[in-house]
């Protein structure tokens, strides 16, 4: 059995981000690095993103007053001119306050890992995504089990050109009992659903492109000039393509797992540090293949405990290799599909970030 596909209580939490960006090199976590001080990085702002978020089921407004997006900051008494404050540093999770055997071990990790991700000209990958629906899904034997079961492909070319295509859809479909055997256990499978039109981005390297199948729209959202080049970092899998280790380690609290004994792989947890990345996911989990330095698997954990597995056909993706017409025709401006209508969106301003509340754990 897949280690994703385990019960919560016994699987580890695997990392999102990071599958192209970790191409050559092994045992990184969610974010490629360097040995980098993590020196103020509540202060910086958030750049804004002009992806769309990749398997994220709409969420209504949170009305929990606990809630990280409903928290309120007291004001306190201070003159009308008093200078402004830089917000307070946000202090780790439990687990993730590492010693510094355990900071070394990271490090290590994250250095390879960059290392390996700067070699990644070109990556094609196909994968599997098992959708985890925890109020409605199925569950099977008393565990979980996926309501969908996706195949997509990804697609990376360096700096900054990518697609995320889900290309079949499979939903969990159960069969009542024979009516001669009212008492018999109720059966089910994953059925191919036809109709269905799966996730697709493309990144041409000056704006993102979303279809958007059902309301038949076509979404660009252009990059800013400033952010052309590297902004398929904050795409919709954060650790997917190119990672930058600055920038993951001010966003997210990371560790290795040591607790999984399989040194064939290394594990690797990520929280995000603040609320523009905790509103989207709680919590990403990557096992990494220590030989071939690339990640196997990914888990993403919502913020309403749904989760996303990702499981990486490694055996027949490509690295670096040639592109035909055919694949470099993936990053070029899409053609709006016939019934389809162009829509415009502009990137919001950047706005500083805001320290995500982390629920106890």
């Amino acid at each position: 059995m897949h280690p994703f596909t385990r019960p919560a209580s016994i699987a580890l939490t695997f990392g999102l981000p990071a599958l192209l960006a970790s191409g050559i090199s092994l045992g990184q976590q969610p974010g490629a690095p360097q040995p980098y001080p993590q020196t103020q990085a509540y202060q910086q702002p958030a750049a804004p993103s002009p992806y769309p978020v990749t398997g994220q089921t709409s969420q209504p407004p949170s009305t929990d007053p606990a809630s990280p997006a409903n928290a309120v900051q007291p004001a306190g008494d201070q003159p009308a001119n008093a200078p402004a404050q830089a917000p307070a540093a946000p202090q780790p999770p439990a687990g993730f306050a590492l010693n510094p055997l355990e900071q070394t071990q990271l490090d290590a990790v994250l250095t390879a890992w960059q290392a390996g991700s700067s070699q990644i000209n070109t990556f094609k990958c196909s994968f599997e995504r098992w959708e985890y629906v925890m109020a409605f899904g199925p569950v099977i034997n008393g565990q979980a089990a996926p309501l969908n079961k996706d195949k997509g492909e990804l697609t990376y070319s360096k700096p900054d050109k990518g697609s995320f295509q889900i290309t079949e859809i499979s939903t969990y479909k159960q069969v009542p009992p024979p009516t001669n055997q009212p008492n018999a256990a109720a059966q089910g499978s994953w059925v191919v659903q036809t109709d269905a039109i799966g996730e697709h981005w493309v990144c041409d390297g000056k704006s993102v492109y979303e279809y958007r199948n059902d309301q038949k729209q076509v979404i660009e959202r252009p990059i800013p000039p400033e952010l052309q080049g590297q902004a398929i970092v904050d795409g919709p899998l954060p650790f997917l393509f190119g990672a930058d280790a600055n920038k993951l380690k001010q966003r997210y609290w990371m560790k290795v797992d040591n607790g999984n004994k399989d040194t064939s792989k290394i594990f690797l947890t990520a929280l995000p540090k603040f609320q523009a990345q905790a509103a989207n996911f709680s919590q990403v989990d990557l096992i990494l293949d220590r030989q071939l330095n690339l990640p196997q698997a990914m888990r993403v954990t919502m913020p309403n405990q749904d989760r996303h597995v990702y499981m990486f056909d490694l055996s027949t993706a490509k690295t670096n290799a040639v592109f035909d017409r055919l694949q470099q025709a993936l990053f070029q401006k899409p053609s709006i599909p016939i019934g389809y209508k162009h829509v415009l969106e502009q990137t919001p301003v950047a706005q500083n970030d805001q320290p995500a509340q982390q629920k106890p754990r």
